[in-house]
């Protein structure tokens, strides 16, 4: 489960860093999407759940080493403040004013307009990150 990419990523401060940690990030995404959605079944076996759970401690440990680099974005920066602010998407976009699907989308790499962006980052302020 992704264990050798992560642990051949170069060191936080690294120019390389942020891109290489964005592509295992995607990866990981894509994995928890898969397993959540397996998770989901009526007969689950515990090994679903057991994988989920660990890629969701692998996910939280990157986006949190991610977000502490120079090469840091927007979305791992809200997701780190609002994980440690113990809120979800929802209340995160209450918040501000914002729908949820953008908070998930911009914590998923997409892109938010310039207003939005200046809202979120209030947010991650109010947040202390």
């Amino acid at each position: 489960m992704y264990v050798a990419a992560i642990d051949a990523l170069p060191p936080v401060g690294d120019p390389e860093y942020a891109d290489r940690v964005a592509v295992v990030l995607s990866g990981l995404r894509k994995l928890q999407t898969s397993l959540s959605e397996a998770a989901g079944r009526s007969r689950v076996t515990p090994s679903v759940i057991v994988a989920l759970s660990g890629v969701r401690h692998r996910y939280d440990e990157l986006m949190t080493a991610a977000a502490e680099g120079p090469g840091a974005t927007l979305g791992q920066r809200l997701y780190v403040a609002r994980g440690n602010a113990k809120l979800t998407t929802e209340e995160a976009a209450n918040g501000v004013g914002l729908r949820k699907d953008l908070i998930e989308a911009v914590e998923a790499e997409e892109p938010a307009t310039e207003a939005e962006t200046a809202q979120i980052k209030d947010l991650i302020a109010a947040l202390g990150g």
